[in-house]
């Protein structure tokens, strides 16, 4: 290129660069006028009070489809991967398993067919506690103290999960580890009630590979990060690892009779958390043997995680619902919901995306869909009959294919 021609390609250079910078100017405006909504992906499978009807949420094209699982009023839950949901009738001793069709991976889905119920279904006694990690659907079934479990990708090809009984019949739970073993709750007759005392590692086939060492007074709730698993005891948190040592984590001197039933694993902060009401919320640190509270609240509606494990959702039965950083206890945000609903008659449940929170209102059959930075109203979806549960499925994702 000589050098007339380069002294006349500048000033249309620079002029195609300024075109093209006012344009991405403009571009920028556009996307930040844009109103937010909830990614592509995001769908929310929500369970009636009273009839068998389960409606599958698209909270981003404000679309509703309904299905029919086989019993009503059931708890929903949802898989490792979020593909799937687990919908279970403790009463009616039936577990079904429900397929949104999207396969999350990494940062984009592959959407796999339509939703639809799978093939499988699990029929163990008075299934009680769901765990989803490993690609694995495992349940924990009181009638008989057996787990029952499935890998997600069989969950179209097999009729029944493969079971195994653990020992004596009790109200019990399990954890499983990254090498594959479990550890379930033991009832030894110490203690009268339903509720275990004892936790021992089991294999798939039920076979003890590490025994009891820690006895309790009452076990009830658990987590696991994969090398540990936390129980809930009035003795104390119980710290279970998968090598099999075992011991208590002390409750704080003020706790007196309170204990921890319920115990979360928030996977983004890495902290075990518990709750109770009538007690509170608190950090479990295991490497630091403390358990500290999260917010002030006693009076305890409704506790939960947001999807990817961040921060801790409380609603008191004041109406006030608080978000909280899971890692370090800092309340982010707080707003109260009298306006929207009576928190001690509601039965309110609670998912929360990236984005957004996600509250069930059963008697005005509504699911309100709120800001989660400042909790203010974004959306109300009107759903038919009473919605009561609800879990967060597909992926918080907006790109499919990778693309």
């Amino acid at each position: 290129m000589n050098t007339s021609s380069i002294r006349s390609f500048l000033p249309l250079f620079g002029l195609t660069m300024a075109t093209v910078f006012t344009a991405c100017d403009k571009n920028d405006e556009q996307e930040h006028s844009k109103p937010e909504s909830e990614s592509t992906y995001a769908r929310l499978l929500i369970t009636d009070k009273t009839s068998n009807v389960v409606t599958l949420l698209d909270p981003a094209r404000k679309e509703q489809t309904s299905f029919q699982s086989t019993h009503g009023a059931s708890a929903v839950y949802t898989s490792a991967t979020g593909r799937w949901a687990t919908v279970v009738s403790a009463s009616n001793n039936l577990v079904e398993f429900f397929d949104t069709g999207i396969d999350r991976h990494d940062d984009h889905v592959h959407v796999k067919g339509s939703p639809k119920w799978g093939l499988t279904k699990s029929t163990g006694p008075t299934p009680s506690h769901v765990y989803g990690s490993h690609n694995k659907i495992s349940i924990f079934n009181d009638g008989n103290a057996s787990i029952s479990h499935v890998e997600e990708g069989q969950l179209h090809t097999v009729s029944a999960p493969g079971t195994f009984v653990t020992g004596a019949a009790h109200h019990g739970a399990m954890i499983l580890f990254d090498n594959g073993n479990y550890a379930v709750t033991h009832k030894n007759n110490t203690v009268s009630g339903s509720l275990p005392e004892q936790v021992k590692l089991v294999n798939t086939q039920g076979t003890v590979v590490s025994a009891p060492t820690v006895a309790t007074q009452g076990i009830h709730g658990d987590a696991g990060d994969g090398q540990q698993a936390l129980f809930g005891s009035s003795s104390g948190v119980l710290v279970v690892k998968q090598t099999g040592e075992q011991r208590l984590i002390p409750y704080p001197a003020s706790a007196g009779s309170n204990w921890l039933s319920t115990i979360y694993y928030a996977k983004k902060a890495r902290t075990f958390l518990g709750s109770r009401n009538n007690y509170g919320v608190f950090r479990i640190d295991p490497a630091a043997n403390t358990i500290t509270q999260v917010g002030s609240a006693t009076k305890l509606a409704r506790v939960a995680l947001d999807e990817e494990g961040e921060n801790v959702l409380v609603l008191d039965e004041d109406g006030l619902l608080s978000i909280f950083d899971a890692a370090t206890g800092a309340l982010k945000t707080s707003r109260s919901l009298t306006g929207l609903l009576d928190a001690k008659t509601a039965t309110p449940y609670l998912v929360a995306s990236r984005r957004y929170v996600y509250v069930t209102n059963a008697p005005q059959s509504k699911v309100h869909m709120l800001r989660k930075d400042n909790l203010a109203d974004h959306e109300a979806f009107t759903v038919a009959g009473s919605p009561l549960r609800l879990a967060f499925v597909g992926a918080d994702v907006d790109s499919e294919d990778g693309h």
